[in-house]
Formats: C-alpha cells, sequence, structure tokens
C-alpha cells in the first residue's frame, strides 16, 4: 500500500533568498535551539522563540518528552552559544501545541507578533531552526492554505523546526511552525493570533516542567511521542496501545487520532484506519494529508468511489500536490477508468514532484497506458521511472518489474531478463523477488532455457508462505520445464505438488499426464487429461495430448474425435505451431 505522504519534491530553499537578510538576523538573535535530552532514547532539537526578555514560545510536542522517561531540557540561542536555563511554564495552549517557557539568561532580542489573519496566499514565511545538526539555519516557503487553525506551507519543515518563528517580510511573526518532516513537502504553522491570546492569559507564577508534564493533556502528548517511536522501530501494535492511552486521556486530541490511523494502516486494519481520521477531520484536523490516506484505506476497502470523493477534496484544499493526483489515479485505474487514470498521472507528472513520486507516476501510467494495449508507450513511461534513479529500492524494483514485463510482452525476451536481474540485485521484499523470479523462469523457458528456469523456480518456491495459488503454478511450471529436459520423475513430482496445493490446476493435470506418456503409462495419462478436459473444457493442447494417448493405446477413434475437438479449439488460441502438430496427428489416424 502507498500511504499518501510520499517523499515529495522540497519547495523551501534552504538559503533566505529574496527576503531581507537583516529579517533574517534580527530572527536568529530571538530564536532559542532547544535540546531535549530523554532517559535512554538520545537528544532530539526543537526551536523557540523570544516574546520578552524572560519568555520564549515553543511547542509542548518539543518540551513534553515520551510518557514515562525522563527528560532533561536546555537551550541557546541561534546565532551564538549563550546558555539559557529553563525556569518552567507560564502557560499552554494544548489544542494549538504552544507553550510558553520562562528563561533566564541575557542578550536575546524579541520578536514582534503580526496579525495572521491578514495572512494571504501565496505570501512568503522563513523560518529559523536546526537543520542536520546545524543551528539557525533559515529555510523560505509559501503559505498554500490558510484556515483557522492552521496554515500550510509548500515545502518540507525539517523536524528540527518544531517551535520555531515563521516571519513575513517586514519581519513579523505570523505563525509558530508545529508539524512536517524531511519525508514531506509540506509543513504546518500555527496563526500567530492563538499565541496572543494566550499571552493574555500569562500568571505571575510558573510552574515547574516535571508538574505541568503531569497534567493529562501534556501526559497525552508524552504518550503520542511514545508512540511515534514505537513506530520508528516498526511496532505498530504497541504504538497503538500508546495512542489508545492518549485518547483515553483527551478524547478530543485530533493528533493522537491521525497517529493511530497511520499505525493501523501499517497492520491492515483499514476500517479502523477510516475512523480515527474521520475523527481528526472532524476535530479540526482536516489536513491534505489526511484525506489522502483516508482515501487510501477506502481504497484498500475498495471503496474506490468513495476514495476518489476524498481525493476531490484534498485537490480542493491544495490543487498543487502531485500525491493526490497519483492516489486518484489508482483509484480510477482500479475502477477500469484507464483514460482518466492516465489524465491524473499527466498531472500529476506536469507537477514535477520528487524523484520518488514523479517515478511511480511514470510507472503507474505506463501501467494504464499497458492496459490501453500501447506497450510503446508504457515502455517509454517505464524507462522515464528508471532513469530518475529513485533513491528508495522497492519503487526502483517495481520499475525495473513493470519494464521487463512490457519488454516481454514486445517480444524482447532477454531485454526482459536484464530487467529481472536488476530487480533481484536489489533485493525486494518476498512477494516481489518470488514474482520475479517466477517471471525470469517463464522468460528463460520460452527462450529454451529449460535448466536456467528450473533454478529460478527453486529460488521462488522456498519464499512461498500461504500464497497455496501461486506456490501451485510456480510447481507446475517447474514441472514442464523438467519435462523439457526429460526429467519426468520430476515432472511427476511436481505436478503431484501443484494439484495438492491447487485440485482445479488444469495445467497440472496435463503436464503430469505429458510425463505419464514419456514413460509408456497411457492409461493413467489420459486419466489426468480426463481431468485437465473437464477442468478447462476449452484446452486445446489437453485434448491434442489425450488423443495421442489414445492413439498409443489403439483408440483411434477416440483420438480422432480429441484431435478434431484440439483442431477446433486452437484456433481461438492461435498457436500456429500446435495446429500443425494437431493436423499432422488427424492426418495419421484419418
Amino acid at each position: 500500500m502507498f500511504i499518501a505522504c510520499l517523499t515529495l519534491g522540497c519547495l523551501l530553499s534552504y538559503y533566505a533568498q529574496g527576503i531581507d537578510q537583516q529579517t533574517a538576523q534580527i530572527a536568529k538573535a530571538a530564536t532559542m535551539i532547544l535540546t531535549a535530552e530523554i532517559e535512554g532514547e538520545g537528544k532530539g532539537n526543537g526551536t523557540g522563540f523570544f516574546v520578552r526578555q524572560d519568555l520564549i514560545v515553543t511547542n509542548i510536542h518539543v518540551v513534553a518528552g515520551i510518557y514515562g522517561k525522563t527528560i532533561t531540557c536546555s537551550a541557546e540561542l541561534a546565532n551564538q552559544s549563550a546558555q539559557y536555563t529553563i525556569k518552567g511554564v507560564v502557560a499552554s495552549d494544548p489544542e494549538h501545541d504552544l507553550v510558553i517557557l520562562k528563561v533566564e539568561g541575557e542578550g536575546a532580542g524579541i520578536l514582534q507578533l503580526g496579525d495572521s489573519d491578514t495572512v494571504k496566499l501565496g505570501e512568503e514565511i522563513i523560518a529559523i531552526g536546526t537543520y542536520r545538526d546545524t543551528p539557525g539555519t533559515v529555510i523560505k516557503g509559501t503559505i498554500t492554505r490558510a484556515a483557522p487553525h492552521f496554515f500550510r506551507v509548500a515545502g518540507t519543515l525539517p523536524s528540527g523546526y518544531s517551535g520555531s518563528p515563521a516571519l513575513n517580510n517586514t519581519g513579523k511573526v505570523i505563525g509558530i511552525c508545529v508539524e512536517g518532516g524531511e519525508s514531506r513537502n509540506f509543513g504546518f504553522i500555527i496563526p500567530s493570533n492563538h499565541l496572543k491570546a494566550l499571552l493574555k492569559e500569562i500568571p505571575t507564577q510558573e510552574k515547574s516542567l516535571e508538574e505541568w508534564r503531569e497534567e493529562p493533556f501534556i501526559s497525552a502528548y508524552a504518550l503520542v511521542k511514545q508512540g511515534d517511536k514505537r513506530m520508528v522501530f516498526g511496532n505498530a501494535k504497541n504504538a497503538i496501545v500508546a495512542y489508545d492511552a492518549a485518547i483515553r486521556l483527551k478524547p478530543d486530541f485530533a493528533t493522537a487520532y491521525a497517529r493511530r490511523a497511520e499505525a493501523k494502516s501499517g497492520l491492515g486494519d483499514y476500517e479502523g484506519m477510516v475512523r480515527d481520521l474521520d475523527a481528526a477531520i472532524h476535530l479540526g484536523q482536516d489536513h491534505v494529508h489526511n484525506y489522502i490516506n483516508r482515501g487510501v484505506a477506502k481504497r484498500n476497502l475498495r471503496n474506490y468511489n468513495a476514495a476518489i470523493t476524498d481525493y476531490d477534496t484534498a485537490i480542493h484544499l491544495d490543487p498543487k500536490y502531485a500525491a493526490t493526483y497519483l492516489n486518484r489515479g489508482n483509484a480510477k485505474l482500479d475502477l477500469g477508468d484507464y483514460k482518466m487514470a492516465i489524465e491524473d498521472y499527466d498531472t500529476a507528472i506536469r507537477l514535477k514532484p520528487k524523484d520518488a513520486i514523479l517515478a511511480v507516476a511514470y510507472f503507474k501510467r505506463a501501467g494504464a497506458k499497458s492496459r490501453l494495449d500501447n506497450n510503446k508507450g508504457a515502455l517509454d513511461d517505464f524507462n522515464q521511472a528508471i532513469r530518475l534513479k529513485p533513491d528508495n529500492a522497492p519503487i526502483l524494483a517495481t520499475a525495473y518489474l513493470n519494464r521487463g514485463l512490457a519488454k516481454f510482452n514486445l517480444g524482447d525476451a532477454v531485454g526482459a531478463i536484464k530487467d529481472y536481474d536488476e530487480v533481484i540485485r536489489l533485493k525486494p521484499r518476498n512477494a516481489m523477488l518470488i514474482s520475479t523470479y517466477i517471471y525470469r523462469a517463464n522468460t528463460k523457458a520460452k527462450l529454451g532455457d529449460n535448466t536456467g528456469a528450473i533454478k529460478d523456480y527453486d529460488a521462488a518456491i522456498p519464499l512461498f508462505e500461504d500464497n497455496n495459488d501461486l506456490a501451485a503454478y510456480t510447481y507446475s511450471r517447474r514441472a514442464s520445464a523438467k519435462l523439457n529436459v526429460n526429467d519426468n520423475k520430476g515432472a511427476i513430482e511436481d505436478s503431484d505438488a501443484a494439484v495438492r496445493l491447487n485440485p482445479d490446476l488444469a495445467e497440472a493435470y496435463r503436464v503430469r499426464g505429458d510425463a505419464k506418456s514419456n514413460l509408456g503409462n497411457y492409461n493413467e495419462a489420459i486419466k489426468d487429461y480426463d481431468t485437465a478436459v473437464h477442468l478447462k473444457p476449452i484446452y486445446a493442447k489437453a485434448y491434442y495430448k489425450r488423443g495421442s494417448a489414445k492413439v498409443e493405446i489403439g483408440n483411434i477413434p477416440g483420438a480422432k474425435i480429441d484431435f478434431q475437438t484440439a483442431l477446433k479449439l486452437v484456433k481461438w488460441e492461435g498457436s500456429q505451431l500446435l495446429k500443425a502438430e494437431i493436423e499432422s496427428g488427424l492426418r495419421l489416424v484419418e
């Protein structure tokens, strides 16, 4: 499954180009780099900024810590090594992930708050934070959506920018960075007017950080952080336990629902994922990626039209986000609407996202073109996807695999094998690796390299887990390859294995019949051919083989009927070689 927030193009520049350099310097002088050291977990960076000589603002999630772990926070200015002591918390707004800390130290500047109600779409901002261990890095972005509780900014906000000030070109803070990540090409900013409201509620006495962390909503933040940590290590089940606990403490915690939805996605619980995203959106977190992720969940539930409705909403909210068009194209592909799917993939490609998404858009468009029998256009798109060399092994492996299939369909079996070689070199997950070995084996068999085909089937068979039908198919194909190298006993053994796994696989009975015929056991062979044509009444080759076996036991009338039936059926298959063999057999009995 593709969750919507794949790695995309970074539209933010890590330079303050176009923004007054003096504004950037003023911002650095008032920006604080916060370091949180969590027991047994190492260090993490966040950001804050001064709104008064003794007060800094940051996000709650920066200083809430991980539930059950001791946290130690330190602070220093972004543009110099001046250290500050965090005395405590004077005010917090858990609904908007804001906290005001009292600090002790000297030499910092103070930033002025602007009116976030005046922000316009397309307005440029800068933010200061820590990027790849470099404090005080300035990034630039553009506002693409202005909602009551958040602004959406085009580009990547690295995790070290949580709590950093977002300044307009007049040097005033119009928001506080709250969420992003380098795997996304967007981030979120809390409008500054929420901070203005919080500043009006400052008491005379601060709380200690320890006392503040005991508050239910703050504990809920720490539980979410605990869940996030577990997700990093791939433990979705235990992550859900933490998110559950956070929601019990604060039933209207939108972020907890959204995070739990992501964890449920990893477990394949798409119905639960939809319920959680319904809750997150209802509670005000109507983010584009929540609609996309809900669409992905609905698509996995085969509710394609409902998925498309969610993608339509996401496109309305942000018409320049390539991942939405990609996902909507996938749903249209599922519905068999290949032309409309191609239109969405065209749009995704025109938006020029980062290589990973762009590569996916090319090979998904190629798949749609293949369904329309445009194999040349499909091959061109697969070439484009591979030329991008996305820094994502599964995506690159998928592109090679699909290009191999396209080459095979165009008659380039040698080229197909080269692409399958590349997939195997990339060592994808078992499902793709199994498919690749089977495709390469089938291609080798078509080229007459049955020994090479058998080796590939040998490699695929130990990788099977619960897919009995595919395992049966593979045993049957290996049986056919063994038949071609005169290993009749091995062909029978593999056919036996195939019919045990799938008693309805007509090909396995036909191959076993061929092996028995080769060994002179014609009566037993005829029984297998009987089963094959019973399972597949239009199986021309099985009729022909049964006719040949009947010739060997002297049943000429029966053989003639089988050859005549085979000749009628082979016209639909278009196999000239088999047709010639059948005609030769018919002449013999006549």
